[in-house]
């Protein structure tokens, strides 16, 4: 049933997640069947659309671990080959503008080191964050809509929510604004444009099990500026979600060889979609 797949494409939310596999279902020219979700468990979902797997991870590097444990056996035991896996979703950004759309050539760790630290049977093992770079430069030539702003980038992958990424609002706070402030431009001086919580656990082990990762998320606010979304930002919040998703989708189809077509519900782009071009390979 899985032998069939070659890009497995996940991100936090199910019902995000499920709205992604329905796009892609009309993109990729395939039957408009019921889709089912084929995880068993409440917390994750799983959907299967032609080559590609759709996988909700849930949120924080504990989830998604659990889950990519499952998938690098479900495509060994499948004898799946050539698999690229790529985590889409939302984030904070570092200095750029809302609505930006980052592809992660780097994951740092709250210590802004290229490194996830895991306890194992009671010793803390580092092991490092690494990305397929030729994955990332191929997502990037993808974007071809000039109204969307797009980079590589590295990414600061935080513990938490609150306090692990320096903001003010939460129930608890020991540090200034001042103080907030001088750590994310520290992390901007390293390159870090954005900040979610599964990128360290996703390179890691993507890097571990000899598969291809790529992140792609979207800006939400800048939070050099501020710790809440503004009222257009939320007003278009719908819209920034799906940024990645369509990125994602231009690539997959690039490397299927189908026709890509403009998506005006996005961005009233008006420059011609480039021909698809040969498949990434390295």
């Amino acid at each position: 049933m899985f032998k069939d797949v070659k890009f497995i494409v996940m991100g936090g939310s199910s019902t995000t997640m499920l709205e992604f596999a329905k796009y892609a279902r009309g993109e990729l020219y395939l039957p408009s069947d019921r889709l089912e979700n084929l995880c068993r468990s409440e917390r994750y979902g799983l959907w299967k659309v032609g080559p590609l797997l759709v996988v909700a991870h849930g949120v924080g590097a504990p989830s998604i671990t659990i889950l990519l444990h499952e998938l690098f056996k479900l495509v060994h035991y499948s004898n799946a080959t050539n698999v690229m896996f790529i985590r889409v979703g939302t984030s904070a950004g570092i200095g750029v503008e809302p609505g930006t759309i980052v592809i992660s050539e780097n994951a740092l760790n709250a210590s802004l080191r290229k490194e996830h630290r895991q306890v194992v049977l009671g010793q803390e093992i580092s092991r490092p964050t690494i990305l397929d770079q030729v994955l990332a430069q191929a997502l990037l030539m993808c974007q071809n809509d000039p109204n969307i702003p797009s980079m590589l980038g590295s990414t600061l992958c935080a513990e938490d929510f609150y306090e692990g990424q320096g903001r003010l609002d939460g129930a608890f706070c020991d540090y200034t604004e001042e103080d907030k402030i001088e750590y994310l431009r520290r992390a901007y001086t390293m390159g870090c444009r954005n900040i979610e919580m599964e990128s360290c656990a996703f390179s890691s082990l993507c890097h571990r099990a000899g598969v291809r990762g790529a992140v792609v998320c979207v800006t939400l606010i800048d939070r050099l500026q501020s710790d809440l979304m503004s009222p257009a930002d939320v007003e278009r919040y719908d819209e920034l979600v799906r940024r990645p998703h369509q990125l994602v989708i231009k690539f997959i189809k690039r490397q299927l060889g189908l026709k890509i077509k403009e998506n005006k519900s996005l961005a009233q782009a008006t420059s011609t979609p480039p021909t698809a071009t040969q498949p990434v390979t390295s």
